[in-house]
């Protein structure tokens, strides 16, 4: 896609309206790209050098060089005035790092529910014994849920429970 001389841009539209909400113009400069964007209606050219390495079975990736502290990265975000930079030079969390108690029990379940199929039937192939175990992992959490609900409806509304 970066190829020296390719170009294009990347555009984003309202699902409602279909107006365009943002865009990125980027030309393939082999060996960097080369990307255009506006940050608060300021127009910015900005120049990401990239590097290839070599796939154990043949064949190479391509990586993005942070502009800011030169990691190798498969992924750039973009940061304001900064540009676009790496998770660490933009001091960006996963999700994950972010959840409380509440998000964690959510996101637990979730990985469960997804080794199951409708009704929380196990797939073809898989153990009884596991499929148990991963109701397991479902009930905990639930549980979780409505203690941390319960913890804080104690805390905020006077007298617990109306």
């Amino acid at each position: 896609m970066f190829t020296a001389g390719r170009f294009g841009a990347w555009v984003w539209r309202d699902a409602d309206s279909a107006q365009e909400t943002g865009r990125i113009g980027y030309q393939g400069e082999g060996g960097a790209v080369s990307l255009n964007f506006s940050v608060n209606g300021e127009p910015v050219r900005q120049h990401i050098t990239t590097q290839r390495t070599a796939c154990n079975y043949g064949g190479s990736r391509l990586w993005f060089t942070c502009p800011r502290c030169w990691r190798r990265v498969a992924v750039l975000f973009l940061r304001g005035n900064a540009g676009f930079v790496c998770r660490h030079c933009g001091r960006i969390a996963y999700g994950s790092q972010s959840d409380d108690a509440m998000g964690r029990a959510w996101r637990k379940q979730h990985k469960a529910e997804a080794k199951l199929v409708d009704g929380w039937r196990r797939p073809k192939g898989m153990h009884q014994a596991t499929r148990e175990r991963l109701i397991a992992i479902i009930i905990e959490c639930e549980e979780r849920r409505d203690a941390a609900l319960a913890a804080f409806v104690s805390r905020h509304l006077p007298g617990g429970w109306v």
